[in-house]
């Protein structure tokens, strides 16, 4: 009621009409602005992998879905999993960078050029791990499968979608999903795959974990 007050204050500050917005419309706007407000204990995950999406349902109704980009050569397990655990700020264990004195190797966790090298993973902001050593994350999402097996978000889904599921979150990965048929068919492609990879600079550095 507080966020209600303040709203309308705000408006009235501002001269906005309220007049072709009924009451009912004002809760349905705060109640889906929330995203707290969703029960956790009935949400769930299903990826399509052939429609390379994911899709966040609260019981039956889809609350997110969005294009992802999953494991080239079938890397990605499919399968039902539940989500083992959540990171923030997850840095790769296998793949990465080698740095030294401003030089920036990429290579992974086994390639170390040699003495006085240090490896730095590669960044997988909002991860949230559903087998061991897989996460869905975010990173760009290209039209075809192109991950080592890891699934990716755009920057907007990924900080959504974590916020959206917690361990034990029932995650199914699948070739077709039954939304995909409606839901599925209404997604657009994200174009920042066209975009030049980030600087090794900005890749190794915390920056790596805000939106580039």
């Amino acid at each position: 009621m507080l966020q209600i007050l303040l709203f309308l204050s705000s408006c009235l500050h501002f001269n906005i009409s309220l007049k072709a917005i009924s009451f009912d419309d004002f809760l349905d706007f705060f109640e889906k602005d929330n995203k707290n407000n969703y029960n956790k204990g009935v949400i769930s995950v299903k990826v399509s992998l052939n429609n390379q999406a994911l899709y966040v349902l609260e019981g039956n109704k889809v609350i997110l879905a969005s294009h992802v980009c999953t494991g080239k050569r079938d890397s990605t397990p499919t399968g039902y999993f539940k989500v083992l655990d959540k990171q923030m700020h997850k840095r790769s264990s296998s793949y990465g960078f080698w740095v030294k004195e401003g030089k920036y190797i990429p290579s992974d966790v086994s390639g170390c050029p040699g003495p006085g090298w240090r490896y730095v993973g590669y960044p997988m902001p909002y991860a949230v791990e559903f087998s061991p050593g897989y996460y869905i994350h975010q990173g760009y999402v290209w039209p075809v499968p192109r991950s080592h097996g890891c699934i990716r978000l755009e920057w907007k889904e990924a900080e959504r979608f974590y916020k959206l599921v917690d361990r034990g979150t029932p995650i199914s990965i699948k070739k077709t999903q039954p939304e995909d048929k409606k839901v599925g068919k209404r997604l657009k492609q994200p174009k920042s795959y066209k975009k030049p990879d980030p600087s090794p600079f900005l890749l190794v550095s915390e920056r790596a974990f805000n939106p580039y």
